[in-house]
């Protein structure tokens, strides 16, 4: 008994450095999650300030910036060169499901996103 949980604390420790990294990831999708969730044909000047900081971090996969840039970018729909960006990030099997679920409702945005799709970015929120 005394060796399984010596056992656990080790492997916990072990993996406490990439669950970290996990979080950082986690945050800046969550952000961009919730800034779709409320975007009304572009982003406020707040959220390209949020963006721009995800966009610049080192943090911040190169997946991650171009969303996060993408999203600033956004006047009611996205750009052609972001779209190119975009469905490259929703092909990219090894992308985060969560990024990837972003990119895709951000490709397919007009205006504002639809129901199910703020639905489906509700989960990464939560």
């Amino acid at each position: 008994m005394r060796k399984n949980i010596v056992l656990s604390t080790l492997a916990m420790l072990a993996f406490m450095p990439l669950s970290q990294i996990s979080f950082a990831d986690d945050a800046a999708v969550g952000a961009m999650a919730d800034i779709v969730i409320n975007l009304k044909h572009f982003p406020s000047d707040a959220d390209k300030v949020k963006l721009s900081s995800i966009a610049e971090s080192s943090d911040s996969s190169e997946a991650e910036a171009a969303v996060a840039t993408a999203i600033a970018n956004i006047e009611h729909q996205a750009n052609a060169a972001d779209k190119e960006k975009l469905s490259a990030i929703v092909a990219d099997e090894s992308a985060p499901a969560g990024l990837r679920d972003v990119a895709s409702v951000v490709l397919a945005l007009n205006h504002t996103p639809s129901d199910s799709d703020i639905a489906k970015l509700e989960k990464i929120t939560h």
